[in-house]
Formats: C-alpha cells, sequence, structure tokens
C-alpha cells in the first residue's frame, strides 16, 4: 500500500498540565500537501481513543480449546469534524484552528494486578485527514497523534506534565508502603 503525502501536524495552545472530562483544548491542525498534483481534502477531523490492553480469552470452536492473550482495545469515544470539500494545492500548507470540549471517561482497568504492564490505559487524539479512499494522520503518524496528560494513564503524555505517570507510580508506592509500615506496627 502506498502511503499518502497529506501530511497532518497539531499544535496545541496553552497546554494544561493535565486534561479532565469537560475540559476544552484549542489548537490548530496543520495539513500540508505533499503531492504533486492538487487534493481535494475530503474531511479533516479529530478522533479522541480509549487506548488500553485487555486480556481476551478466546475459544477454538473445532478443538475446544480456550486460550488467553494480551490484545490491544481501541474504542472511539468521540470525533470532531472541523472542516470538508476544500481544495489543496501542491505543496501548499494551510491552517485550521480547532477548539474541543474533552467528554467523561472512565479509566479501564486489565484483568491484571492494578500495577500489571499489560494495563496500558490512556487516551489519545488523532488528527486526521481524508483525501483519498482513506483517513490518514499522514505520512509520521506520530505527528498527527497526542497522547493526554490524563490521571491513570500509563504513557508519557504529548504535552502537559510529562512526568505524571512515574509520579502516579511514585504516589502509589508510597501509600503502599505506609500502608505496610502502619498495619506491622499496629500488629505488635
Amino acid at each position: 500500500m502506498v502511503g499518502t503525502k497529506v501530511h497532518v501536524a497539531y499544535e496545541i495552545k496553552d497546554p494544561p498540565l493535565i486534561v479532565k472530562p469537560n475540559d476544552e483544548i484549542e489548537g490548530k491542525i496543520i495539513i500540508t500537501n505533499g503531492e504533486k498534483k492538487d487534493k481535494k481534502l475530503k474531511s479533516l477531523f479529530i478522533e479522541l481513543f480509549d487506548m488500553y490492553i485487555e486480556l481476551v480469552s478466546t475459544k477454538n470452536l473445532e478443538t475446544g480449546e480456550e486460550t488467553e492473550a494480551w490484545r490491544d482495545q481501541k474504542k472511539e469515544l468521540k470525533q470532531w469534524d472541523i472542516t470538508s470539500g476544500e481544495k489543496l494545492k501542491s505543496g501548499e500548507e494551510k491552517e485550521y484552528p480547532f477548539k474541543i470540549k474533552l467528554p467523561t471517561w472512565q479509566k479501564k482497568k486489565g484483568k491484571g494486578k492494578e500495577g500489571d504492564i499489560y494495563n496500558k490505559w490512556h487516551l489519545e487524539l488523532h488528527f486526521k485527514q481524508k483525501t483519498s479512499m482513506v483517513a490518514s494522520r499522514g505520512s509520521e503518524k506520530i505527528d498527527g497523534t497526542c497522547i493526554l496528560p490524563v490521571k491513570g494513564a500509563k504513557f508519557t503524555p504529548s504535552f502537559g506534565d510529562v512526568k505524571l505517570a512515574k509520579k502516579q507510580e511514585k504516589q502509589k508506592k508510597a501509600e503502599e508502603k505506609a500502608k505496610a509500615s502502619g498495619s506491622e506496627s499496629s500488629g505488635s
């Protein structure tokens, strides 16, 4: 499959350290047509995904054997349409401002322990364009992907408090240590 040369990137205006449900995020989407010919921008949109890894059981219908495996899960929470039907000239770069209000969400927990390395829950914004048959973030997907700084996320966010996941882990360990030493002293 040949990749598109229509590239999508984004900038967040005044990025917050952490985002919560119903917060607004403002910024701009930058779209560049690197193709040799003009393209019609069928649509430009933002999608919010709930991403995590979950232990999934599957059963072989022939043998009846059941197996478990960790699988990536991706659930779309919301989509915001930015523009459609515009013409992008060859070599042209255009900017589109956006302001979105985040919906409510619930942190997903894997079937493993709370600190399970497979429980990699986080929220991602995907900035996508559609100039051909398939919508895409462009040739450099990372430029069109924004990992949000949300409490409980196991990934380093694209903006905000980049040490959030480490701080949360450190705080959790300190709480567990305090709880363990508290139960030891009450037992004597």
